[in-house]
């Protein structure tokens, strides 16, 4: 008589297919997550603020243009038509190459669109958010109100 073997049994070797099918679905997604994690500790501004440093000018190489963030370090330069841009990592360069939208911000006193490369760049936050206007003269009218 014949032993019969767990290839033999159908329903062994769809258990252990699923099994398969599981392992690899948690390895995707634990990859993911870590991926996720990593990219979004990079994002975060590495210089945290006290309240005098707050609406300070700063140089647009320190600036992440896409996440608008003060990032304290040299960033990517990123030339596009003859101005320069800059991002945090390669998502960003990306971004500045094909999307004429995050080379634009909006100015928060007169609401025009201004320009990333040639904007007076202010920090607004302790957390290192960014304003772009249009003009010191901009923002000096904007600080007053």
């Amino acid at each position: 008589m014949k032993k019969k073997t767990n290839k033999d049994n159908p329903k062994t070797s769809t258990r252990n297919l699923v099994y398969v099918y599981l392992t690899i679905a948690a390895l995707l997604v634990t990859a993911t997550a870590l991926v996720y994690w990593i990219n979004h500790q990079q994002l975060k501004p590495s210089v945290s603020y006290i309240q005098d440093e707050i609406e300070r000018p700063v140089e647009p190489s320190l600036v992440c243009m896409v996440n608008d963030a003060y990032m304290g370090v040299a960033q990517i330069p990123v030339p596009v038509n003859g101005k320069t841009y800059y991002g945090c990592c390669e998502m960003c360069v990306d971004k500045l190459n094909n999307l004429e939208s995050a080379r634009i911000a909006i100015d928060p006193y007169s609401g025009n669109p201004v320009d990333k490369s040639e904007a007076f760049i202010v920090v607004t936050n302790q957390q290192g958010a960014v304003a772009y206007f249009e003009s010191e003269a901009n923002y000096n009218a904007f600080k007053k109100n």
